[in-house]
Parts: C-alpha cells; structure tokens; sequence
C-alpha cells in the first residue's frame, strides 16, 4: 500500500520569505548626510560728516568659522581666507561666554559696550587689517567703543554641531576704517563715522 507523502510547503514559502527579506535588507543604499549650507552674508555701511564720503559693501564670507568651547562660543565671519602676512581683509567676530550662554543657545544677545562692557552678554568686533607694516590695525569693539546691536541665534543642532542666526551692530565715534594710523602717532586726526554691520549665517559647524 502506498502511503502519501506531505511535502513541508510551509516552510519552504516561509524560507523564501526570509531569503527575499534578507536580500531587500542588503540590497538597501547606505543613508545619505546632507553637507551643511555654511554660509554668512554680511552687509557694512559707512555714515561720514560729509555724505559724499558715504560708502558700503556686501560680502559673502568665505570661510565662516565657530568654535563651541566649555568657557565661550566663538563665530568668525571673515571677508577673505587671508594668506601668512596679508591682512587686509573684513572680519567680524562674536565672542559669547559660557556664562551669558541661554538653554540650548537659542535667543538673543545683547552687545557689550562702552562705558560698561560688562552690561552686555556678548562682545562684537569688527576689523580692517593692512598688509602694510608700520600701522595700527583699524579694530572696533565693544570693549573700546560704544556699540548697538544684537547676536540672534536661531537655530542650534546639538547633534551636528551646526549653528544659524543673525547679527546686527552700529559703532559709534568710529574713526574713519578705511584710513590707518601710523605706529608712533601722537594724534589722530581721521574723520569720524558711524559703522554699522548686518548678516546672516547659515548652519555653520562649530568645530
């Protein structure tokens, strides 16, 4: 008598159900990074006695730089990369102390400024250097002049350490930046002006 036989159907569906599963998982593209934007528009203008001698620039900052150190955050936006020896470009710098710092970053900070520095929670600086020696680098900030203005922090990614915001800044009694004192001057005798700065930064890493 012959006796049947049951063929374990089940199994083998089950089987190629793993196997098919196994080849999807292996078959699926790795997750892709987005690279971030880092970019920072920054916009100066310069308001002389003489309204003829007004001028002003827009620039895209090449480099923009942050550092999220356990005393401070630092952010650089700088006109140019400069090369060993040739300073002659815009840099706008932020410095904010751990101290000043709110929850997670985000919000708005006040800009130190003269007579008292210290009423202000983060210290701007603004400076045009020369590639020529024997002069003062024409720098102005907070803890020298009298500033307005704000540091605005929009955005903070904690996980890829990436930072977004706004800025604004007016100097006040500013001599003229455009015009270098020499070393060993017993006077200064530059024209005075208002600057004032404005920009924008973009997911720029802090490293």
């Amino acid at each position: 008598m012959l006796k049947s036989v049951r063929i374990p159907f089940l199994s083998g569906v089950t089987l190629l159900v793993l196997t098919t599963a196994c080849q999807k998982d292996t078959e699926m593209p790795e997750p892709t990074v987005t690279p971030p934007v880092q970019e920072a528009n920054v916009s100066l203008t310069y308001t002389y006695p003489t309204a003829s001698a007004n001028r002003g620039q827009t620039f895209l900052a090449q480099e923009p730089t942050g550092k999220l150190a356990s005393d401070k955050l630092t952010l650089s936006f700088e006109k140019a990369p400069r090369a060993v020896g040739m300073l002659t470009e815009e840099r706008i710098g932020f410095v904010l102390p751990r101290s000043k710092q709110k929850s997670g970053l985000v919000g708005s900070y006040t800009l130190a400024s003269q007579p008292d520095p210290g009423q202000g929670e983060v210290v701007a600086t603004y400076e045009r250097p020369t590639f020529n020696t024997g002069v003062y680098l024409n720098q102005y900030s907070g803890n020298s002049h009298p500033m307005e203005g704000s540091l605005v922090i929009t955005k903070y990614d904690a996980a890829r350490q990436l930072i977004s915001g706004s800025f604004t800044f007016t100097v006040k009694q500013a001599k003229d930046p455009y015009t270098y004192l020499a070393i060993g001057s017993s006077s200064d005798g530059r024209s005075s002006c208002e600057i004032k700065g404005y920009g924008t930064f973009e997911e720029i890493p802090l490293l």
